[in-house]
């Protein structure tokens, strides 16, 4: 455990429960783009005494972004390279990459979120298994399965996976809705379980390529992070499809893959402090850079 007095600063993105970047109809003919994480940072700065910052996704909808993704920056501070081209690679419940070409500045990245990434496999792994199983440890039910030609090519014709970037997505598009008529389609041709998840692997596999190979140039290197990266079958997977590519993970770099995300909202957090520009436009769709966050200041001085 870390000691509250060695803390200084708290950067919390929260928990995303509703994210609607092309708006809801709200009156009449107005559509309002829309984000909301739980986790109050006036709470967790009244109880640490820690100044906290948080709140980071509305000030890049105010300036007409989509709010996400939000690391690219943190991307570029991290692994920007003179002499390589790199794609960071996040799989959480959603996967998105960050493409940073060799020399790039920051207004030369791109970054959008390409599909599921783990969200459909592990609400299909807990629905097979009855509850007993939270998500498809190491892979292995992937790994015993075959995947299901058919289905899978239904699921690349989902629009999200071919529409342009910039874009975002969550689970307004792949939760649980999603996954309970996937579990229907399988069902009817009679899959097994593990047919079922390895097909499902294979959707997030062929969507983190398709958009690769679509909207980035040639790059040298993945570097994987997320809880996607303890999936040995998804690791398997991504080198076979991109044989000319190193992959790995950004525990080769010295950064554990659950830790990435919360090491960004960390950067963020002090880029706000500061008063520093920290979403990339290019990324977000955003009209300008614009500082993210809002800050609740702790009782500890």
């Amino acid at each position: 455990e870390q000691a509250t007095s060695d803390i200084d600063l708290i950067g919390s993105h929260g928990q995303t429960v509703c994210h609607l970047p092309g708006g809801f109809k709200a009156t009449g003919s107005f559509s309002q783009p829309s984000t909301l994480q739980i986790g109050e940072i006036n709470v967790i700065a009244e109880r640490t005494g820690i100044t906290t910052v948080g709140d980071f996704r509305p000030a890049d909808i105010a300036a007409k972004g989509e709010g996400a993704p939000l690391i690219p920056y943190v991307d570029w501070v991290l692994f920007s390279s003179p002499e390589r081209s790199r794609v960071l690679l996040n799989i959480g419940g959603i996967a998105n990459v960050t493409y940073i070409p060799a020399g790039a500045g920051l207004d030369e990245i791109m970054a959008f979120d390409t599909g599921p990434g783990n969200m459909v496999i592990d609400r299909l792994v807990q629905k097979l298994s009855g509850g007993k199983l939270a998500y498809d440890v190491n892979g292995d039910m992937a790994a015993r399965g075959e995947i299901d030609e058919s289905l899978l090519k239904e699921l690349m014709e989902h629009p999200f996976i071919n529409r342009k970037p910039p874009k975002s997505t969550g689970r307004e598009e792949f939760g649980d809705k999603f996954s309970t008529e996937i579990l229907a389609k399988a069902q009817k041709k009679g899959l097994n379980a593990e047919s079922l998840i390895a097909t499902v692997t294979a959707f997030t596999i062929e969507s983190i390529v398709k958009n690769c190979r679509m909207f980035l140039g040639k790059f040298d290197e993945l570097i994987v992070s997320g809880g996607g990266a303890r999936n040995l079958t998804i690791m398997r997977w991504l080198a076979e499809r991109l044989r000319d590519v190193k992959v790995t993970t950004t525990q080769e770099y010295g950064i554990p893959v659950e830790a990435k995300e919360a090491l960004g909202f960390a950067v963020l957090a002090y880029q706000t402090l500061k008063r520093r520009p920290n979403n990339v436009p290019a990324a977000t769709g955003a009209r300008r850079a614009v500082v993210l966050g809002k800050i609740a200041w702790g009782s500890r001085r």
